[in-house]
């Protein structure tokens, strides 16, 4: 299990890292497309169709739009995407007008930039996948910080400058996107039309768009909508400004390197051993938890975590300890099956070496009770003192008892062979049954005494006793939990005896009575075991 989670630690951070981070985008996107976000407070698109103006033209309608929305009074004008102009061209007249009345937002780098209120830096650069899922706030350039397009139209917003609990991002900050929320679009001919109510762009965010919805598409988004530049800034923009971004802190970096080797080291402590069921539910249950976490901090905290490595390692884990739960188990049976056959052949060496690969049990401790007399019956004391040596290391000793000799034992010897007798605990027309105890292993047994010789003329003990241990020999080739396990047969002092396995309970007879009845249902029950 150590080297399993040690490959599969190398595996995610090395030569798979590529898999295991488009894994994590998957996860990502479902959560994230599910999650609400408001739309940019106030904010509007002003679309201008290209198909509808000439490029030469373009400029013109841009100018005749800035010198309308700030006879209109609009808060800010962003222009993600400007009318192209040609290197060292001159600016077109209007240009002029972008450092007074409402702030105006370009590019970074657009010859616009120049004369602009602000400015921004705007890189659209979608993962390998295609999906625009992150987008950072800060560049770096020529030894100067540049904010982005949307960080910097929200620091030049009072209201979000003001804001104590909104912290200025560090230098290496970065946002998550995950759905647009639509603005209102509207046509330049409608916002130029004479007739337009001017009062209702007052105070707002307008967005200038010469790039069709849909048609003209910069980007696409975890939710699967594709954007323009306008959208994504506006997205962008509402995050940071309406405390809905989408970030990872330092602590969640760390957090995502740390959580890897954590969950290791948890399926390396608690899943070995246990059973098939234990080691499904377990994975389960903590895989389902990691998802939980992840939506939770994406849902409540807006933080962006991916635990798809740590929940692959547990898996990965999982999945070999349920086979190895699986294949342990079907071995432990072959073993056993092996066992009974070569001890059914007498060859007692190889049968106490299959045993040792099962798992102790009462069946297996009957049988290796069996292996010891069999060992002794070949003259082999030490190997028959190995086995139970082994039982006792085995067997649980919680369900010994210590040895205590009855005082009175109605007229039975204090032993028949090498067992101890207690107590009588039942009685037949032939003979009796007695609760002893076998001193070599501790161990409780009853034993079934006949006093064959009292019950039989000499012409027929022969036969009485060829059938007696007959029957022993019968009972105890049969190994099953709803049968009693013979151990031994023998025959001392006038009195054969069978050792058997020791039960304690009711007798079946406590409920022939007509007020103790069982119920039907138990009673089959009971009949069918």
């Amino acid at each position: 299990m150590l080297s399993l989670v040690s490959i599969l630690l190398l595996l995610v951070y090395g030569p798979g890292a590529r898999w295991f981070v488009a894994a994590d985008r998957v996860l990502y996107d479902q959560i994230a497309s599910s999650i609400d976000n408001a739309p940019l407070a106030n904010g509007v698109i002003i679309s201008i169709d290209p198909n509808k103006v000439a490029s030469d033209e373009l400029p013109a309608v841009y100018g005749s739009l800035i010198q309308a929305l700030n006879s209109q009074q609009v808060e800010r004008i962003v222009i993600p995407h400007p009318p192209a102009l040609e290197p060292g061209a001159e600016l077109p007249g209007w240009a002029a007008t972008l450092s007074s009345g409402a702030p105006v937002f370009v590019p970074r780098g657009h010859p616009l930039d120049r004369v602009a209120t602000w400015s921004g830096f705007l890189k659209l650069q979608p993962d390998s996948d295609g999906i625009l899922r992150r987008s950072s706030l800060w560049q770096f350039e020529s030894g100067v910080m540049f904010p982005s397009l949307a960080l910097a139209i929200a620091l030049q917003n009072p209201r979000f400058a003001s804001d104590a609990d909104a912290p200025i991002p560090g230098a290496d900050a970065a946002v998550y996107l995950s759905s647009y929320a639509e603005l209102p679009r509207l046509s330049w001919h409608q916002v130029l039309d004479a007739e337009f109510p001017p009062a209702y762009l007052a105070g707002r965010t307008v967005f200038l768009d010469a790039e069709p919805p849909l048609v003209a598409a910069a980007a696409t988004l975890p939710s699967g909508q594709y954007v323009t530049r306008s959208e994504v800034t506006a997205a962008l923009l509402a995050g940071i400004e309406q405390d809905q971004a989408i970030t990872a802190p330092i602590w969640i970096v760390a957090l995502q390197w740390l959580a890897p080797v954590l969950l290791a080291a948890g399926a390396v402590l608690l899943l070995p051993g246990r059973s098939r069921r234990d080691v499904l539910v377990l994975a389960t249950a903590v895989i389902l938890a990691l998802v939980f976490v992840e939506v939770l901090l994406l849902a409540v905290g807006r933080v962006r975590l991916d635990l798809g490595r740590p929940a692959f390692i547990f898996a990965s884990a999982a999945i070999l300890c349920w086979w190895f739960a699986a294949s342990g188990k079907k071995a432990a049976v072959h073993a056993f099956k092996r066992g009974m056959d070569f001890l059914a052949a007498g060859r007692l060496e190889p049968a106490f070496a299959e045993f040792r690969r099962c798992e102790p049990t009462e069946s297996l401790a009957s049988v290796m009770y069996k292996l010891s007399l069999a060992f002794e019956e070949q003259a082999k004391p030490e190997r028959a003192e190995a086995v139970i040596q082994w039982m006792k290391r085995t067997q649980n000793p919680k369900r010994e008892k210590k040895f205590s000799l009855s005082d009175s034992n109605g007229g039975v010897p204090h032993r028949l062979g090498r067992y101890v007798i207690e107590k009588r605990i039942g009685r037949g027309a032939m003979g009796a049954v007695y609760l002893a105890r076998d001193p070599r292993i501790n161990r409780p047994v009853a034993l079934k005494v006949i006093p064959i010789e009292k019950e039989f003329e000499d012409e027929e003990l022969e036969e009485a006793r060829l059938r007696f241990f007959r029957e022993a020999e019968s009972a105890g080739r049969l190994t099953h939990p709803n049968i009693i396990t013979v151990y031994d047969a023998g025959e001392d002092k006038h009195l054969a005896y069978i050792a058997m396995e020791y039960l304690p309970g009711l007798q079946l007879t406590h409920f022939t009575d007509p007020k103790k009845l069982l119920a039907p249902k138990k009673a089959l029950e009971l009949c069918a075991r």
